[in-house]
């Protein structure tokens, strides 16, 4: 929802900044609540208004789904600082990223007003409490999160009180209602002005929100990953369709992307030794051997039972499945690796009969060649959002997190994330929904559960396996473009 903007916002005048950087201690408080939701906070002062916006969020602990404005007095009364939507909309008046949070907070009890949700209303003020050397900066120890402390990095919640109300909640009147529902107890049978039960209204908010909660630690720790870090590296070698993805994103949606591209080892070329190339490509080559030149297929059109069993269980199958394996029809990881063969032209199924090919018979004896088509096929994804969504499953993948699936039950998984990610570059359901997790496992499943049969045959410890896992991802992720 836009602001309304039937008024002139005229140019704000900003003085000349601080000769020497400052550290600003800032109490924000939102207007309406009772009792009062408020954090004081150290920062930067040399740091420009967009990215206040960013640490704002943090600090409150808003999610950054709406739209905001920076003025120095009341909203829609007052002239306000313009954001990139407004100035793609063609609004006039001073650019938010062109103001530093010292031009317009000099002295201790100045102010400054930040609208966050046009629709909801909320609206914060931020009082300058001191004004302090900016101190030198620090760097973290062994272990050490930078950002944990004021002596780590210098954009700290030093206190604070109350949770940050719900997205979309209704303002602070739907606030206020939900509040005083839960500390009364939360009866289920309770009926809300807006027609919810108490019910629906539990189901509704976030999992465990109580209105009295605060977490200095956990607002500290989102903080700190507003610390700057290195993630062009690893942006420079991605698909440009996911570039374009993740570019679209704000910062704290971006939070474990960046996580990801941050990760060490971008900078490095990507190989894989003899003995590497050997142990991933174990499936294709047992599947080729048992097959030897040309094998009759059952009447069905599937391998024989005593082919399947050897294949699921010398190329290690059997982990994550259920089954006897003898059957290929009912031992879909066994079907899945043959079909994937023929695709590739390393096997051919005619007259009932399946053969090994040329190329087949060529790649059986040279594992790094068949490695290196293995991974060229795998790069080569179907449709554009299966393409996108596979490549930021490998970001993932490629940028520390493990390949195996998460647990379903885990309150968030990668999954969820680049489904996030995806609905704010534009993808949605057919209804127009948000994509969920189970939307991205099933557009990313057989490209990932390819990998995932790559390295079962690898007997390397784990921090040998979690190198194999993310210069994998990373190689698919190269051969994309």
């Amino acid at each position: 929802m836009s602001q309304p903007q039937d008024r002139r916002n005229p140019a704000i005048h900003l003085p000349d900044p601080p000769e020497e950087p400052v550290l600003l201690t800032v109490r924000i408080s939102l207007r309406g609540t009772e009792p009062e939701v408020w954090r004081r906070f150290t920062i930067p002062g040399d740091l420009d208004l967009g990215k206040v916006h960013d640490a704002l969020q943090q600090v409150m602990g808003w999610t950054d789904s709406h739209l905001h404005h920076f003025s120095l007095g009341e909203p829609y009364r007052s002239p306000y600082f313009l954001t990139e939507f407004d100035v793609e909309d063609g609004d006039q008046g001073t650019v938010e990223t062109d103001a530093r949070l010292d031009q317009v907070l000099h002295d201790p009890g100045d102010t400054l007003t930040y609208e966050y949700d046009f629709g909801d209303g909320w609206t914060h003020t931020l009082k300058l409490e001191s004004v302090d050397p900016l101190p030198e900066p620090a760097t973290s120890g062994p272990g050490e999160v930078a950002g944990a402390s004021s002596a780590a990095y210098p954009l700290v919640c030093l206190a604070g009180k109350g949770a940050c109300p719900p997205e979309d909640i209704g303002g602070v009147w739907g606030y206020e209602e939900a509040a005083a529902w839960l500390r009364a107890g939360g009866d289920d049978a309770h009926e809300f002005e807006n027609g919810m039960t108490g019910q629906e209204m539990r189901d509704w908010l976030p999992d465990g929100w109580h209105p009295d909660d605060f977490d200095l630690d956990e607002i500290n720790a989102a903080l700190a990953r507003l610390t700057p870090r290195d993630t062009e590296t690893a942006l420079a070698g991605l698909p440009v369709e996911v570039i374009q993805v993740i570019s679209q994103l704000s910062t704290s949606a971006r939070f474990e992307i960046d996580d990801w591209l941050a990760a060490p080892g971008w900078d490095q070329p990507v190989s894989f030794t003899a003995e590497e190339a050997t142990a991933l490509t174990t499936p294709y080559r047992v599947l080729l051997d048992a097959i030897g030149d040309q094998l009759k297929l059952t009447a069905a059109g599937y391998l024989p039972p005593r082919v399947v069993e050897t294949v699921y269980h010398d190329a290690r199958l059997e982990e994550g499945w259920i089954g006897k394996g003898n059957r290929e029809d009912l031992t879909w990881p066994v079907l899945d690796l043959r079909e994937r063969s023929q695709r590739w032209g390393l096997l051919r199924k005619a007259r009932g009969r399946l053969s090994v090919t040329a190329r087949g018979r060529r790649l059986r004896e040279d594992p790094t060649a068949l490695l290196d088509l293995v991974l060229q096929r795998l790069a080569l994804t179907g449709e554009e959002f299966e393409r996108v969504a596979v490549g930021l499953r490998l970001l993932a993948v490629a940028g520390g997190k493990a390949l195996e699936r998460e647990k379903w039950d885990a309150p968030r998984t990668v999954e969820d994330t680049v489904a996030q990610a995806l609905t704010i570059a534009g993808w949605r359901t057919e209804d127009r929904h948000p994509l969920t997790r189970d939307h991205v496992m099933r557009a990313t499943r057989d490209t990932m559960d390819a990998v995932r049969q790559l390295v079962r045959c690898f007997d390397g410890d784990a921090e040998e396996r979690a190198d194999l896992e993310r210069r994998l991802a990373r190689a698919i992720l190269d051969r994309m473009d």
